[in-house]
C-alpha cells in the first residue's frame, strides 16, 4: 500500500544525528542562521513545534481576540486558547482553503491578531490582508506551518505579517521527529518578548522523550515500506473501523510540544534538509504539475488550484470529493493507496458552512518528497478508476 506521508529523513540520518552533541548549540544555531538568512531578519526562534511557536507569540502579545480561519488544524486553535485568547473565527473563500478577506473585514481592529493561513502550502490573499491590517491597525501573524518556500511574486510566505511561524511536522516541506518549528518577529521589542515568555516557559528535553522521539522516527521510516505500511494500516485503521486519529476533542494541556527545546539532533537533521531545500521545493512543484496535469477533466472529485507561476511549495494535494468521501476513501484503500484526512473534524461553528463542506470534502493524494514514479503512476490510475466508475454509477 502507498503510504499517505513519508518523511525526508532516513534511519542512517536518525543514526547520525544521534551524535549531534546537546548543550553546545552548535546545529540549532547553525539552524537559526540560516533561517535567519533565508527570511531576511535576525529575529528568529526555535520551537518544539509550530503550534508552540504561535502559543509564544500570542503569549507575547497584549490583543485579546484572535482571527482565525473557520477551516484551520484544531492545534491552532488549541494554541490559541492556551495563550489566553477570545478566537474569532473567519469564513473560507468560496472556492478555495483559505480564508475570505471579505468575511474578514467586519471582523479586524485594534485589539484584534489576525491568523493569515496559508493552507496546504497555497498563499492567502496576504497583500489584501495586510492592507486591512494596517488600516485597521490588527496585528498580523502568518501561519506558514505548510507554506515553507512558497512565494507571493518574489517573496516567501512568512515575510508579509508582522510575525509568522513555522512547522518541522512529518507532512511539511522540512520534516524532524517529530514536530519542530521556529517563528519570526519583525519588530525587536515584540520579538525580546517572546524571547522572555521563551525562556520562563520553555526547557531542555528531557531523556526520556529524545529516545521515544527517536523511536517513533524510526518507525515512520519502516512505514514506507508498502508491505509494513499495509499491515499497520490494517491494524491501526481497519480493523478499528478508523480513518485518522484526529477528532473534534481539543487538547488543553501544555505538553511537549509547548514546553520543550528544539534539541540539536533535531537541528542537525533540519540544516542537513536545508542543503536540498530547493531540490525538495522542485520535486514537491513536478508531482503537484503532474497530479495536475494528469488529473484534469475529473468528473468526481475538484482539483485544487494550479499553480501556474511555478511559486508554491505545497505539503499537500487536496481533491474535493463531490459524494460520499469515505466511500472514496475505501475503494482507493482496496486498491492499495492511502488518503490523508486534512481538518475533517474542524471545531469552529456550523454556520461556517463553506468552511465545513471543505471538512466534508478534502481528502489529500500521497503527495512528498520520496514519492517514486511508480507510486505517482499507481495513485493517478487509481484515481482514473474510481472516477470513470464514479461517472458510469
Amino acid at each position: 500500500m502507498i503510504p499517505r506521508t513519508k518523511v525526508n529523513y532516513s534511519l542512517l540520518d536518525l543514526a547520525r544525528s544521534c551524535f549531534a552533541r546537546s548543550g553546545r548549540h552548535e546545529f540549532t544555531g547553525r539552524l537559526t542562521d540560516r533561517l535567519s538568512e533565508l527570511f531576511g531578519t535576525r529575529n528568529v526562534l526555535l520551537t518544539a513545534s509550530g503550534r508552540g511557536a504561535l502559543y509564544l507569540l500570542l503569549r507575547a502579545l497584549p490583543q485579546s481576540a484572535v482571527v482565525v480561519p473557520a477551516y484551520t488544524c484544531k492545534a491552532v486553535v488549541e494554541a490559541v486558547k492556551l495563550a489566553g485568547k477570545e478566537v474569532v473565527y473567519v469564513e473560507a473563500e468560496p472556492d478555495g482553503f483559505n480564508m475570505d478577506p471579505s468575511a474578514l473585514a467586519p471582523l479586524v481592529g485594534e485589539d484584534a491578531i489576525v491568523l493569515a493561513t496559508h493552507q496546504f502550502g497555497i498563499p492567502c490573499s496576504i497583500e489584501a490582508i495586510v492592507r486591512l491590517c494596517e488600516e485597521r491597525g490588527a496585528f498580523l501573524i502568518e501561519d506558514a506551518a505548510a507554506s515553507m518556500g512558497s512565494r507571493v511574486g518574489t517573496r516567501l510566505t512568512g515575510t508579509f505579517g508582522d510575525a509568522a511561524f513555522f512547522s518541522f511536522d512529518s507532512t511539511k516541506l522540512l520534516t524532524v521527529p517529530l514536530k519542530g518549528g521556529f517563528l519570526t518577529a519583525k519588530d525587536a521589542v515584540v520579538f525580546e518578548r517572546v524571547r522572555q515568555v521563551h525562556s520562563q516557559e520553555v526547557r531542555p528535553m528531557p531523556w526520556w522523550t529524545h529516545l521515544k522521539l527517536l523511536f517513533f522516527a524510526t518507525a515512520l521510516v519502516l512505514l514506507e515500506k508498502h508491505l509494513v505500511y499495509r499491515i499497520f494500516h490494517t491494524v491501526v485503521f481497519r480493523w478499528r473501523n478508523r480513518f485518522t486519529a484526529d477528532s473534534t476533542q481539543l487538547d488543553l494541556r501544555l505538553n511537549a510540544l509547548y514546553r520543550y527545546r528544539l534539541a540539536e539532533w533535531q537541528g542537525w537533521l533540519a540544516e542537513r534538509q536545508l542543503d536540498r531545500f530547493d531540490e525538495i521545493i522542485r520535486a514537491r512543484r513536478r508531482i503537484y504539475a503532474e497530479y495536475h496535469r494528469r488529473l484534469q477533466g475529473s468528473k468526481t472529485f475538484v482539483l485544487p488550484p494550479e499553480d501556474r507561476s511555478q511559486e508554491w511549495a505545497c505539503i499537500r494535494f487536496p481533491i474535493r470529493i463531490s459524494s460520499d468521501k469515505l466511500s472514496f476513501y475505501r475503494s482507493a484503500v482496496k486498491r492499495g493507496v492511502d488518503f490523508a484526512f486534512s481538518f475533517t473534524f474542524i471545531v469552529s461553528p456550523q454556520r461556517f458552512e463553506l468552511a465545513h463542506r471543505l471538512a466534508a470534502s478534502v481528502l489529500d493524494l500521497p503527495f512528498y518528497y520520496k514519492l517514486s514514479e511508480s507510486e505517482l503512476d499507481t495513485v493517478v490510475s487509481v484515481l482514473l478508476q474510481l472516477d470513470e466508475e464514479g461517472v458510469s454509477q
